[in-house]
């Protein structure tokens, strides 16, 4: 099968045939379509990720939509639409992997598809075991490749409307990537309103995209207040002084910022009640709301988001992503 592989050896990124074992499963995967994203960059710049144990190279791709080939799990059978989950619980069964909850893994020692420890989904077939695909109905399958994203999303409100003990009428997104972009969808569905902070230009593809929801689109933070910040463009520092947006008991929620040294202003945090968390990956949950918040999302946004390539543009896509598209994605089949 092809398959998109990074190789840990010679230090170097392609698109080759491969025929491995695949991973214990039950089902047995067509995959249709992978997404790309920063972390996809950030692995094949050897930032971060391994391969499985005592293999050389990993084949990337957690962002994907795939049809079941043949199952021998009762849950699914041939021709069912599905979308993977990424992490896998951890060797040691902490007591948040035990309860199902590996996004809040105790011990990290999980092993995500596509990242650290197990094979992505970027290759023409893949297996899976029930518990860990989630079914996606017919009519979303042209937009299920924004599931996982989308529930990284989810998991982060979910998570805000814990902390935040006021009520929600506001949220400010730092990022017009997919993730901050998917997160003013989900936000408008919630009755919200929306600002997005990017340095994009108000006339570019995104901006217009966002306007056209509804959304406010700006190039800088002075000036706003809201209840809830959501952190999606990878800037630490852009993070650390959005918490100056905050109203008194505002959550800011990170999801992107990298690991910078900073300076936050913790005054501003005491006095105001507010609170700054981490979150990443999701739970089942998210997952299933993902694919509920996309269901009832204006599906012309979604598909305005997607630029479709072949598989064998893969490696330009990650290790020359240029251009405007907001969320490459490849089709295997």
């Amino acid at each position: 099968m092809r398959a998109l592989l990074l190789d840990y050896t010679e230090r170097r990124l392609r698109l080759d045939n491969r025929v491995a074992e695949p991973p214990e499963g039950e089902v047995y995967l067509r995959v249709l379509e992978c997404g790309i994203c920063g972390t996809d960059r950030d692995l094949a710049a050897f930032d971060f990720g391994a391969p499985p144990a005592s293999e050389s190279a990993l084949i990337l791709g957690h962002e994907a939509v795939a049809m079941v080939e043949r199952s021998t799990h009762s849950r699914f059978r041939a021709g069912d639409y599905v979308v993977p989950s990424v992490r896998r619980a951890c060797s040691g069964s902490c007591a948040s992997c035990s309860a199902g909850r590996r996004d809040l893994c105790l011990t990290g020692d999980y092993r995500e598809r596509g990242i650290v420890g197990l094979h992505g989904y970027c290759a023409e077939w893949a297996v899976d075991r029930a518990e860990d695909l989630f079914p996606v109905p017919t009519s979303l399958v042209d937009v299920a490749v924004l599931v996982e994203p989308m529930s990284v999303v989810e998991k982060a409100y979910a998570q805000a409307a814990r902390l935040h003990l006021g009520e929600t009428r506001s949220v400010v997104i730092l990022g017009a990537g997919a993730v901050g972009i998917l997160a003013a969808w989900a936000g408008l569905q919630r009755g919200w309103q929306v600002t997005v902070v990017s340095q994009e230009p108000e006339n570019s593809l995104r901006g217009c995209l966002l306007r056209s929801a509804g959304v406010t689109f700006l190039n800088r933070l002075p000036g706003m207040v809201a209840d809830i910040v959501i952190e999606a463009c990878g800037s630490a520092p852009l993070a650390s002084a959005a918490i100056g947006c905050l109203r008194p008991l505002g959550v800011m929620i990170v999801l992107g910022a990298r690991n910078e040294v900073v300076r936050l202003p913790f005054l501003d945090l005491i006095v105001g009640n507010r609170i700054l968390a981490g979150s990443v990956n999701a739970a089942p949950d998210d997952f299933r709301r993902a694919i509920a918040t996309l269901g009832a999302t204006e599906p012309s946004w979604l598909a305005a988001m997607i630029e479709r390539r072949p598989l064998d543009r893969a490696v330009e896509s990650i290790t020359s992503p240029g251009g405007d598209a907001i969320k490459v994605v490849h089709r295997l089949h």
